[in-house]
């Protein structure tokens, strides 16, 4: 009788570098623009709403519970927003959590003349074409958001490794973080487009990248949902895949 040779593969689970820098990156809770369907960019004038403070208030809880013990710098965008969803972190964290670091370039994407306008009333001056293709869009007054946007995530990251920390905690935009997240991995501007790296409001994602390396080697959701890590070549391959699809 002759029995069949059976070969099992074991796999192990992903695991960042040894000595990484850790990010943990945080989009601020829902505003009332967001709630209207109004774009923000750089405007400063809207807040969160009452479901955005409870989404920041879980957030915080969440740091509090999972993370605050291996954060050692807090860095924030100047926006309102951003600072009300910092300050329910720091209530739930205490005084154990650092003091932030404020950085102009953790902002929010530059819109111009679409601030403050509800995304119906741009429809027509280009909104289709934004959406189809982000970074060769050009708005009236010759602005270019993406290009913009990127350059400011490529230099964030310059700033954010230099001397940091095992872990630090950065709280920011969703368009801003897909592109610091995006940006970290190695990928390319077209990579704004992959859903994979959207940021709903209150998401928080973890980054690990090697001391002296070019780019990071993984990443992983921790809030509000939980992912396992994802090596950086994979989310890329993934995301040019799905950004083809799409185009």
């Amino acid at each position: 009788m002759r029995i069949a040779a059976v070969t099992i593969t074991l796999t192990m689970a992903l695991e960042p570098p040894q000595g990484a820098q850790r990010f943990l990156i945080a989009r601020h809770g829902e505003t009332n623009f967001n709630a209207e369907g109004r774009i923000q960019g750089t405007l400063d004038t809207s807040v969160l709403t009452a479901r955005g403070v409870r989404q920041a208030e879980e957030l915080g809880c969440y740091i509090a519970d999972e993370e605050l013990a291996r954060i050692s710098k807090v860095w924030v965008s100047p926006m309102t927003r951003a600072r009300q969803t910092l300050a329910c972190i720091e209530e739930a964290c205490g005084t154990l959590l650092p003091e932030p670091v404020v950085r102009d370039d953790l902002r929010e994407i530059e819109l111009h003349t679409w601030e403050g306008k509800l995304k119906s009333e741009v429809m027509d001056t280009g909104w289709a074409r934004w959406k189809a293709d982000p970074a060769a869009f050009v708005m009236d007054d010759g602005a270019r958001p993406l290009p913009d946007l990127w350059a400011r995530a490529v230099g964030n990251w310059a700033a954010l490794r230099r001397d940091a920390p095992p872990c630090s905690l950065v709280v920011s935009h969703g368009a801003l973080g897909r592109c610091m997240v995006a940006a970290a991995l190695g990928g390319a501007m077209d990579t704004f487009r992959d859903p994979k790296f959207q940021f709903d409001n209150c998401e928080l994602v973890e980054v690990a990248w090697a001391p002296g390396a070019p780019a990071a080697a993984c990443w992983r959701r921790l809030h509000r949902a939980r992912t396992a890590w994802e090596a950086a070549e994979d989310a890329l391959a993934a995301s040019s895949a799905a950004v083809g699809q799409a185009s």
